[in-house]
Formats: C-alpha cells, structure tokens, sequence
C-alpha cells in the first residue's frame, strides 16, 4: 500500500518535516503501507528523512519538489495526505483516494481550517496538523470515510433554469 503526500504548488514545512518523522514513518507501518512518495514544493531541502531500513520501518520513500501528473500520483495511492489547499482536496475525493487534510496555520487567516473543517464534519475526510498528523494515520479514521458525490455534469446554466423555474 501506499501514501502521496502532497504540499501542492508552494511549500509546506511543517507537513514535510511531519512526513519524514519516525513516527510517522512507524504510523504508516502499522497501518501496513510500505511506500511513501512525497511532493515537497519550495520545501525539499526540508525533507531529511531517514536512511537505513530499520529506522523507516521498512517503508520505500520517494520525494521531488514538483510534477505535472499530480492526479495519476493521487489515484495511485491508497491514502493521501494533503495540505488544505482547495485543488488538493478536490484532486483526492474526486479520485475516491482516502484524505488526511493538513491544515496550514500559518496562513494568513488560517482559511483552509473552514474548507477542512465543513468536509470533515461531513465525514468526506480527516483533519489534522503536521503535530498529530502520526496519530491521525493510528487512529485509521480514513477507512470510515464516505465517498464524495460525483460532479453534476450538466451545464450550470441548465441547473440555474432547473433551480429558478
């Protein structure tokens, strides 16, 4: 099984440094993943993870700073973890790919706890911060998570004539 982190198009140091901890790393093992793969943006020189096989708990590790097929990455994995941005929230529940969402406090006006919070009390994925990102992949939360609906297709000037007529 396997984990895409994501920080999206900027950086994330926090997630990236929660991404190579040994407890993580052990959280991720425990639940049975055995690959890892890492988009670290402006944060790469930040991801120091581990080197010998017993301090990765066996996990093969992967990480680059940027890709032009982010989707193929999140429908590949088995749980993603992404940063609270709105496109990488939607890339994964569309996918129908598990999410622990990480928020980013740092931001000013801490705008990705609203979207995160909503989805979450909606059950379509899981919160947490870089601090408790470990226990949130323990806890396997995300295997009770509900599917997010499909995306109407029709046009949005049919379902405005629907919705007003």
């Amino acid at each position: 099984m396997s984990v895409y982190v994501t920080v999206g198009s900027t950086g994330f140091d926090a997630l990236v440094r929660a991404a190579c901890t040994r407890e993580f790393l052990q959280a991720l093992a425990g639940q049975g993943f055995r690959r890892l793969v890492v988009q670290c943006g402006h944060s790469i020189g930040l991801f120091k993870p581990p080197t010998t096989r017993s301090e990765t708990f066996g996990i093969a590790i992967e990480s680059f700073d940027y890709t032009s097929r982010p989707q193929r990455l999140v429908e590949q994995a088995d749980l993603v973890v992404c940063h609270a941005g709105t496109g990488s929230i939607l890339e994964a529940l569309h996918s129908g790919t598990p999410a622990i969402v990480v928020v980013n406090r740092a931001l000013m006006d801490n705008h990705q706890s609203e979207i995160a919070r909503e989805l979450a009390k909606d059950g379509f994925v899981v919160v947490a911060e870089p601090a408790t990102l470990a226990s949130a992949v323990s806890e396997c939360a995300y295997a009770a998570l509900r599917p997010y609906p499909a995306a109407d297709p029709r046009p949005i000037g049919e379902i405005i004539d629907e919705e007003t007529f």
